[in-house]
């Protein structure tokens, strides 16, 4: 009797160029990746809803709902129920322009990520404390994303936060999870900063 050829779980990376092979160059909705890539379809779609913030520069007009269905899903997290976003984020289309420029920053950071990121101090994400503590700190950091503020970095460090959260628990990496807490850190010391920082700037201007 012949023995089946070991089955190996397909990477992040191969995940990704996946997807680009089923869309064929046609625009693809939300949902339909979810379906496309069902392993691991909605930690994917996280992480390709807060790649467009990864960088410098706000976007305006797409944090916001972009935000909030980013804090429903921390929200399921929490609860310990099964990631979900609403049918209005799922019914929503990426170009295949769009859709494959997000897939080449995914497979930018998959192929570094690969090289370090491996099951680790799993309870991070099995033990159910930790995964209200991980649902959490997605909502709080998305709850940044949804502020309308034209700031540099404002969106960049809540959403690398979100980022890293999402690929530990993908990979059950607990390394990666803790620095997506410290990243969540950061975004809210960075918001109180600015805040002191407007705050003693008015005084000096002699407002109040």
């Amino acid at each position: 009797m012949t023995r089946s050829a070991p089955h190996h779980p397909t990477t992040l990376s191969d995940d990704l160029r996946q997807l680009l092979d089923h869309a064929g160059g046609r625009a693809l909705a939300l949902g339909e990746i979810v379906e496309v890539l069902r392993g691991r379809g909605m930690d994917v779609l996280v992480i390709i809803l807060v790649l467009p913030f990864c960088q410098p520069i706000p976007l305006p007009g797409l944090s916001t709902p972009f935000g909030i269905a980013l804090m429903i899903f921390g929200f399921r997290i929490a609860l310990r129920q099964r990631p979900w976003l609403p049918r209005w984020v799922l019914r929503r289309e990426i170009a295949h322009d769009t859709l494959a420029k997000l897939v080449k920053g995914a497979l930018a950071v998959a192929r570094r990520m690969e090289k370090v990121v491996h099951p680790r101090m799993r309870f991070f994400k099995r033990w159910p404390s930790f995964t209200v503590l991980n649902g959490l700190a997605i909502v709080s950091s998305a709850f940044l994303l949804t502020l309308p503020l034209p700031i540099p970095f404002s969106n960049t460090i809540p959403a690398w936060s979100i980022l890293l959260l999402a690929l530990g628990m993908m990979e059950e990496d607990g390394a990666v999870i803790v620095a997506g807490y410290f990243m969540a850190g950061a975004a809210w010391t960075y918001l109180a900063m600015l805040w002191w920082l407007g705050e003693a700037g008015v005084h000096r201007l002699g407002f109040f």
